[in-house]
């Protein structure tokens, strides 16, 4: 008898250390994020008259940004596609006509966007005033407008946009603009031309290829196809490759940090779209797609691709994590959004439905939530997946 007791409490005590090991190691449920829940706070939450209006890292004044104006205006234009939902419109229009009256807010003649803060761009002590054109933030209101001329049916406003874009263009069609690798600067400002920055370039070209199968004027679709290739073909002699044989490319020659989720995002939709609308790429694609799982550790995407930069330190910006959306959607990875990002996502989210820049900064910005507004239309809204508005994602 006591020999069984004692044989009682040895399995019983067994059997509770058991648990305890397996409560504390065991992984934890997925923690459920509505994207339809996060698409549509987002939207509701929108300056009505001016949906690109809020703070930035700059400060904590509300601003316009002409950046978060293309943004929403790309989104929301990607949702009335396939929803035909009038709000959609309506802030297409109210985003696009914002874009197309204030094309050259510093009143230099020069059309093109920029910040509406100053910003030393590579700290190195000269700084550029508000609104100084930018070649990124051009490229992705220019991106907007031209997914609004796609779906507008006002010849005037059409009329209008291809005005406005090509205008835009123009100055980057010379030489006069360009890095020491021959490549558009990242803005027109002389302090920053000697450095090179490959994303605002090739982002730059995956839009002048694609207005220039929208223009009728031949002697600018020429200038834009011949641009266009030649940021390209300098592009493709100066790809890496990592560990795994895939392809990537630096932030620029000079690159003081590993290269970042957010831009490298910003090459794969450059050279995306140049081969969507005729360019030619001699890349193997599917290699520049797997680079992406450099960024990736731990069940969790990181800012940057080399280990010594991930951990907490340097956890993913919200727009990295956004524009990461957008790409795998493109390539149609939703299961890949919905096993990895999206649960990341949750511990972004806010009581009031807003998202926080990083998880160790709460503070909510327009241009960052106009990322993740551009990744979540396109992952819910496609002719390949339609997703319940009811379902946990």
């Amino acid at each position: 008898m006591k020999k069984s007791f004692f044989s009682f409490v040895l399995l019983s005590l067994l059997f509770f250390s058991a648990c305890l090991i397996f409560k504390n190691t065991s992984i934890e449920e997925p923690v459920l994020f509505n994207a339809f829940e996060a698409y549509y706070s987002i939207v509701n939450s929108l300056d009505k008259e001016y949906p690109g209006r809020g703070i930035d890292v700059f400060d904590s004044i509300k601003k316009d940004r002409p950046m978060a104006y293309g943004l929403i205006l790309s989104a929301e234009c990607n949702r009335y596609k396939f929803t035909q939902d009038s709000l959609a419109l309506k802030i297409v229009r109210i985003c696009g006509n914002w874009l197309l009256k204030n094309s050259d807010l510093n009143h230099n003649g020069i059309h093109g966007y920029g910040l509406a803060d100053p910003w030393d761009a590579f700290a190195d002590k000269t700084t550029n005033q508000p609104h100084q054109e930018y070649t990124i933030t051009t490229a992705f209101a220019l991106n907007g407008l031209l997914d609004w001329y796609d779906l507008e049916t006002d010849t005037l406003v059409t009329t209008k946009i291809q005005e406005i874009v090509t205008q835009c263009f123009t100055p980057y069609l010379d030489d006069c603009n360009h890095s020491p690798m021959d490549i558009p600067g990242y803005s027109f400002n002389p302090n920053d031309l000697g450095y090179d920055s490959y994303n605002p370039a090739v982002y730059l070209a995956g839009q002048m290829k694609r207005f220039a199968h929208i223009t009728n004027n031949e002697k600018l679709k020429n200038c834009l196809n011949k641009k266009s290739k030649h940021i390209i073909d300098i592009l493709m002699e100066n790809y890496q490759k990592d560990s795994n044989e895939n392809i990537f490319w630096d932030y620029g020659s000079y690159s003081p940090r590993p290269h970042d989720l957010l831009h490298m995002c910003y090459i794969v939709e450059g050279i995306r779209n140049f081969r969507d609308y005729g360019g030619e790429v001699n890349v193997d694609w599917d290699k520049v797609i797997n680079h992406s799982s450099k960024f990736y550790t731990r069940n969790t995407w990181y800012e940057y691709n080399e280990k010594g930069y991930q951990n907490k330190e340097f956890n993913s910006r919200l727009w990295s994590l956004g524009m990461l959306i957008y790409t795998f959607a493109k390539e149609k990875k939703y299961e890949t959004i919905r096993e990895t990002i999206l649960p990341q996502l949750a511990a972004y989210k806010k009581p009031d439905g807003h998202f926080k820049f990083k998880l160790n900064d709460d503070r909510t910005m327009v241009r960052q939530e106009a990322y993740l507004l551009l990744g979540l239309s396109n992952y819910l809204f496609n002719d390949n997946q339609r997703v319940e508005t009811s379902k946990e994602l």
